[in-house]
């Protein structure tokens, strides 16, 4: 049952954060990220695993959602933050969970319009039965409601080792800072 843990953890909401987490160095370990494979917006494929060493801010939305367009500026600001640690130890990933409309070339004209660019951000979509698979390991519901697609906008936080350390609803990705500051120092410390 690779993956199930996970899974629940999402299910369940777990998140642990704030402005102590990056002193005390305390997120748990969740269990391993689901790895899977999905298709660049420059047509190439990844595997999450790929991206070891590095930690992962990997989102699960689409372009034409509201809220997962609030989301990704919120996700630029924490990218500016980090300056140069942003694409050299952390990993901004975007998955649509809409590849009819989020084609390779619909998202790479989205990532270039809002300066989404490499080395921090890398946008990902595939076949509609891979990004089924990849939304039920990560416990990412998604509602059709005739051409539209309403998905929840979840962001998890990986380490460098890929373990998944908590997951964020698009009202509580607050906490992705201090969380994320606390994975990159615990990751120092190793």
């Amino acid at each position: 049952m690779p993956g199930r843990l996970p899974a629940l953890a999402l299910a369940l909401g777990v998140t642990v954060g704030g402005p102590l987490a990056s002193a005390a160095l305390t997120l748990p370990r969740l269990g391993p990220a689901p790895n899977f494979a999905l298709t660049t917006s420059l047509g190439g494929r990844v595997w999450l695993t790929q991206l070891r060493p590095r930690v992962v801010v990997l989102t699960f939305g689409c372009l034409g959602c509201d809220v997962c367009a609030a989301v990704l500026p919120n996700l630029a600001d924490a990218v500016r933050e980090l300056g140069d640690v942003a694409g050299h130890r952390v990993f901004f990933a975007f998955v649509s969970v809409d590849p009819a409309r989020d084609t390779p070339a619909a998202l790479r004209a989205f990532a270039r319009s809002r300066g989404l660019g490499a080395p921090a951000w890398l946008f990902l979509t595939g076949e509609p039965g891979e990004i089924d698979v990849v939304t039920r390991r990560y416990d990412v519901t998604v509602r059709r409601e005739g051409e539209r697609v309403i998905p929840r906008c979840l962001t998890a936080l990986i380490d460098s080792a890929g373990s998944l350390r908590a997951a964020y609803n698009a009202t509580d990705l607050g906490r992705l800072r201090g969380d994320l500051a606390a994975v990159l120092a615990e990751d120092h410390l190793r």
